[in-house]
């Protein structure tokens, strides 16, 4: 089953993201502690909740390392097709690395931005975008292109994380930030959490889509790794060029600060996310 316009290869409008300079090894962390401990864990529940039939067609949007669309393809089985687009050929190489499980869909990776999305009209049963809207320069045309590649009647399901006072973790990576960097370079940190869902939802439905919901749900998660581990994270941040010569203290900071949620199984604690959810 081929997804006929899917196969192009082209980068959105705009420079692809900051850390693409140093290619794969610099974007690892994703896949080696942020995919199982974190992104793992949400696609999961979202697949769950989105249900597709098997051999649905399923596009998800902002990839990264493939996550999403590797539970997708599991979800709709052989019969079925997943399309993963993402501005980042390092987190496309990344995506590859790692092949969908066996009794899936064969899973295919488009380098685009979120608007165009270089895909065919009316091609997919389930979109999917996952903590990427937020870094999207023209929200509204993200989501016009969502809705062009819907087909009638098809589920999507944006995902945007809810403000750091609802995600502990996170927000321990903050006020390090804040305490070692200072407040200039917390509030540049703050960036992914500043997209409210309500702001999201009436996108959605401004678009086009309909049936509108907006959830809030919280997953548990776990980084073996402990905060070390969470520490990747300074790497793709807004502070990143802050970041070289305090690491050490940033990594001390984000201990100490977490230091009640850490054994000796690992990092344990809530995220939490607006999850925007509608019909085409």
């Amino acid at each position: 089953m081929t997804l006929e316009r899917a196969t192009r290869s082209g980068r959105g409008a705009g420079p692809g993201p900051a850390f693409e300079a140093g290619g794969v090894e610099r974007v690892r962390p994703y896949q080696e502690v942020l995919v199982p401990g974190i992104f793992g864990p949400w696609a999961e529940r979202l697949v769950a909740a989105l249900a597709p039939e098997p051999g649905a067609r399923a596009l998800d949007v902002g990839t990264g390392p493939g996550t999403v669309a590797r539970v997708l393809a599991a979800a709709v089985g052989p019969g079925g097709a997943v399309v993963g687009t993402d501005p980042s050929p390092a987190m496309l190489t990344l995506a590859r690395e790692d092949p969908a499980p066996v009794q899936s869909a064969s899973v295919q990776y488009v380098e685009c931005g979120a608007a165009p999305l270089h895909v065919s009209d009316e091609a997919f049963d389930v979109v999917t975008a996952q903590q990427v809207l937020q870094f999207v320069p023209d929200r509204r045309a993200a989501l016009a292109e969502m809705r062009r590649a819907a087909r009638p009647g098809a589920r999507i399901a944006v995902v945007t994380w809810l403000p750091l006072a609802r995600n502990p973790l996170f927000r321990a990576l903050r006020d390090a930030v804040a305490a070692v960097l200072g407040p200039e370079q917390a509030e540049l940190f703050e960036e992914p959490w500043s997209l409210a869902g309500e702001e999201v939802a009436a996108l959605v439905e401004e678009v086009g889509f309909t049936e509108v919901e907006r959830h809030e749900w919280t997953v548990p998660v776990t980084l073996p790794g402990g905060p070390d581990a969470l520490c990747c994270l300074f790497g793709f941040s807004a502070v990143a060029p802050y970041v070289a010569a305090h690491r050490e203290a940033l990594h001390r900071a984000v201990r100490e600060g977490l230091a009640g949620h850490t054994d000796g199984r690992g990092l344990h604690g809530d995220t939490a996310a607006s999850v925007v959810m509608a019909r085409a």
